[in-house]
């Protein structure tokens, strides 16, 4: 997204203000759509979200932080800038502590105004980037092999090829052969490079957090002589998890259909 494509959403009752927000907004550059009720902004934003929401706290119908509340159980959370008439300290420190960019109070400063939309702004750009970025590794994960996953866990955790030889029961060559295969489809220049993607699927991926694996007594790994593994040690489980980069258990990569 370009910065000529961004977009803010005013949700405010009052006519008037609405078009001073217009007026303020299309100054700075950045394109506007106006809204009544948090009902209207829902009904026309369906498809698509802005980079930064301005919005009264008082609306009618669904309330400002109602719509905070609804925005907090989707994947795509943008950067709100709430306007109040009243000097509503409890409402304020609910409103901050769930995310918002800022509590502004009518009758607000211009420059006050643009600081905050400012700020969200650059807020959700990173966000949308690091969600690019995490989306393209989750494809290049996907085209990898049962195997090749396998070898990249413990490539990405130090081990070298022969000892990931000796831990998958194969040739040094093969594992040779598996490791230039990971780097070239996950795009890797390094095995630095390919430790970097691997962080960045486990503690970026919300459903990598949400599925992480908590061991189970019906979940036991074992070594390839029989005996209880480290998390360090070959993985083979029943329900399909691997060892992570840190020793810690990973849960299979959600499908991509």
């Amino acid at each position: 997204m370009t910065v000529d494509q961004v977009s803010i959403a005013v949700i405010d009752s009052d006519d008037s203000l609405r078009a001073r927000l217009r007026i303020l907004l299309e100054a700075a550059g950045l394109k506007i759509e106006l809204f009544k009720s948090a009902e209207e902004y829902l009904k026309r934003c369906k498809s698509h979200s802005p980079n930064c929401i301005v919005l009264d706290v008082r609306l009618p119908g669904i309330s400002g932080l109602d719509l905070q509340s609804r925005q907090a159980t989707t994947r795509r959370k943008t950067p709100l800038v709430f306007l109040t008439a009243h000097n509503e300290v409890r409402t304020s420190v609910r409103a901050m502590k769930a995310g918002a960019i800022d509590f502004l109070t009518k009758p607000f400063q211009d420059e006050e105004l643009l600081d905050a939309v400012r700020s969200g702004i650059e807020l959700d750009l990173a966000a949308r980037l690091q969600e690019q970025t995490l989306d393209e590794l989750r494809t290049r994960l996907a085209s990898l092999s049962p195997r090749e996953r396998e070898t990249m866990v413990l490539l990405s955790a130090g081990q070298r090829p022969k000892q990931i030889a000796g831990q998958l029961g194969v040739c040094t060559h093969t594992a040779r052969v598996h490791s230039g295969r990971i780097l070239a489809k996950m795009g890797a220049r390094s095995i630095a490079d390919l430790v970097r993607m691997v962080d960045k699927l486990e503690h970026l991926s919300r459903e990598a957090e949400e599925l992480r694996f908590r061991m189970t007594p019906r979940c036991r790994v074992t070594n390839r002589r029989g005996a209880a593994a480290r998390h360090s040690d070959v993985h083979t489980c029943p329900d399909g998890y691997s060892v992570g980069s840190r020793g810690q258990f990973v849960p299979p990569v959600p499908s991509l259909s």
